[in-house]
């Protein structure tokens, strides 16, 4: 038998509520239910490794385009103003 361990989530009532029904309806318990469910979402045949879309992932569509790398140009101007800011720290301590 495996070692059994309590897991404490935090679902919207509706979804318990399925959830209680749906073990009902299977003559079982609750966590029998849920913990069905899970190793079933785990070991679903036919099914590859799932691996998460930009969709997924980016559900808000929040996502940045993509820059090209600096040019040797925006390089030299961007130490020249770190070394300006650098100058200004060290004048005022």
């Amino acid at each position: 038998m495996s070692e059994i361990t309590t897991l404490t989530i935090k679902i919207p009532v509706e979804l318990k509520e399925q959830i209680r029904a749906a073990a009902a309806d299977a003559g079982h318990s609750l966590s029998a239910e849920v913990g069905a469910r899970l190793e079933e979402s785990y070991n679903h045949k036919g099914k590859k490794n799932a691996k998460a879309t930009e969709h997924d992932v980016d559900n808000q569509h929040t996502s940045e385009a993509i820059e090209g790398a600096l040019t040797q140009k925006e390089i030299k101007k961007l130490r020249t103003l770190l070394l300006s800011v650098r100058k200004t720290i060290s004048k005022k301590k």
